[in-house]
């Protein structure tokens, strides 16, 4: 009993020291406030509806359609009734089968559930990099060439599975809600889309994208902080890696659009071409979905 006493006593000042350290934490860029919205869904992280912001014809978006947010493994059967007051009759999952199948949504059940994955990880990359990170052998910058590598790759290597997933959420006719893990990358690019397909200007739809900062700051610091306090455990972790895996940066987003220009051409090439979307058709979601 003593020598557990001692070892316990010998942790918490192990933990102590580690704590006591000064903290230097990279401050992410925010997106500006005034269109967060204050809908609270316990156990759901960076939930929010877009609406209310205005495009670049100076129409509004109307409220209440478009949903999104990150997981929904935890959302509890008490939330149900918040889902059916807010009208969400679908959700679209754009997580790999691997992700689904370790961390399945918890769903009411009228709900329309779908699966968009144009991440496949069949390589299993997620679990293979975890592992990498806390071995040390992936520094801050191998993480934003991995960040940024993956943005590049989400928009065009798995162009129908895009057109599939930003299609459902255009010509659904009821609130749809889409989701990744954390809600901020693939759900944060399907975003970005979807705002640029209705005519939203570029610091808007950054903006947009930048909320998720804004909406995961009190998660992403409690990790940063507990992964520095047990630091000790993987020492040789890079825990600026962290950070960049845990926030969205600006130049993430662009990777994206440089390499759908890059690739097709333009913005509205790929609109036309790849999605399928026309300009009248184009001009048809506006209508739908602004006012």
């Amino acid at each position: 009993m003593k020598r557990l006493i001692k070892i316990s006593v010998l942790l918490i000042l192990v933990f102590c020291v580690f704590s006591c350290k000064t903290q230097d934490f990279t401050q992410p860029e925010y997106g500006s406030n005034g269109i967060e919205s204050d809908i609270k869904i316990k156990k759901v992280n960076n939930f929010r509806t877009l609406e209310n912001i205005k495009n670049s014809e100076g129409k509004t978006l109307k409220k209440g359609l478009i949903y999104r947010s990150g997981h929904l493994h935890k959302l509890k059967k008490r939330s149900f009734d918040t889902f059916h007051k807010l009208g969400i009759k679908e959700i679209i999952d754009l997580r790999n089968p691997k992700e689904i199948s370790k961390k399945p949504d918890q769903l009411p059940d009228h709900i329309i559930y779908k699966k968009y994955s144009a991440f496949d990880d069949q390589g299993d990359q997620l679990t293979q990099g975890r592992k990498l990170v806390l071995k040390g052998k992936v520094n801050a910058s191998d993480a934003d060439k991995r960040m940024l590598d993956f943005y590049r790759e989400y928009v065009t290597e798995n162009p129908e599975m895009i057109k599939k997933i930003i299609i459902d959420v255009l010509e659904s006719d009821q609130p749809v809600l889409y989701h990744c893990t954390a809600g901020k990358d693939r759900t944060g690019i399907t975003t970005a889309l979807i705002l640029t397909i209705l005519k939203f200007d570029k610091e808007t739809i950054y903006n947009e994208y930048l909320l998720s900062n804004n909406f995961r700051k009190d998660i992403i610091m409690k990790r940063l902080k507990l992964a520095h306090n047990l630091h000790f455990i993987y020492p040789k972790m890079d825990l600026k890696v962290l950070e960049k895996l845990s926030w969205v940066e600006r130049n993430y987003l662009d990777a994206a659009f440089d390499e759908i220009n890059k690739k097709y051409g333009s913005m509205d090439i790929y609109i036309q071409q790849v999605l399928g979307i026309s300009e009248n058709k184009r001009e048809e979601y506006i209508r739908k979905f602004m006012y």
